[in-house]
């Protein structure tokens, strides 16, 4: 019989799958004689449950060819599903186009229509007037843009302030980076000595 640590060594290889079919056979031969330690009991009883208890089960023939038939029904299926949605979609966005279709050619053809049936009329009889109104409409609303705009100072102030720090914290970093490396050279001459 063999010794207990090569029992040991033996089942380590049966549980890494490296086993011959005769170390195989030594270890149900040895698990089922009676004297077993009690730290290797766990294993006895995994080995008395692989042999055979003589109640064998006849697995049918077609057996294989039936799960193989359900196999390719579930990908036919799951195939078929993905179609139809991607059928779905091109639908929707078909639909999405007519309706935009139907938006640009009627609604804006409608309108044109609308406009080309109002006729624009002068409202000033003389042209300098009308020169002289639209001057003044525009430097109003000139003015009221400036007024807008001026607002926007405190947000190139804020800006010019918060761009500095920037620079001077990529200063640091340039300095840091510096004085790493003499770190590394004292390291290679304290090496050296």
């Amino acid at each position: 019989m063999e010794s207990l640590e090569e029992i040991r060594k033996m089942l380590e290889r049966f549980y890494r799958g490296e086993t011959t079919l005769e170390e195989e056979r030594l270890l149900r031969e040895y698990f089922s004689s009676a004297r077993v330690p009690e730290e290797l009991l766990a294993d006895r009883d995994l080995f008395r449950s692989l042999e055979p208890s003589g109640n064998f089960v006849t697995v049918p023939d077609s057996l294989n060819r039936k799960i193989l038939e359900v196999i390719d029904k579930q990908e036919k299926k799951e195939v078929r599903t993905r179609r139809i949605s991607v059928f779905a979609l091109s639908g929707l966005a078909a639909g999405l186009l007519v309706v935009i279709a139907l938006y640009v050619g009627y609604f804006r053809v409608d309108q044109t229509v609308q406009m080309a049936s109002s006729q624009i009329t002068d409202t000033y009889n003389d042209p300098q007037d009308a020169y002289e109104e639209a001057k003044r409409t525009l430097s109003y609303v000139s003015a009221k843009l400036n007024t807008g705009t001026s607002e926007l100072e405190y947000v190139k102030k804020i800006t010019k302030t918060s761009s500095d720090p920037l620079k001077s914290l990529s200063k640091i970093n340039k300095g840091s980076k510096e004085l790493s490396l003499l770190g590394q050279l004292q390291r290679v001459e304290e090496f050296d000595r």
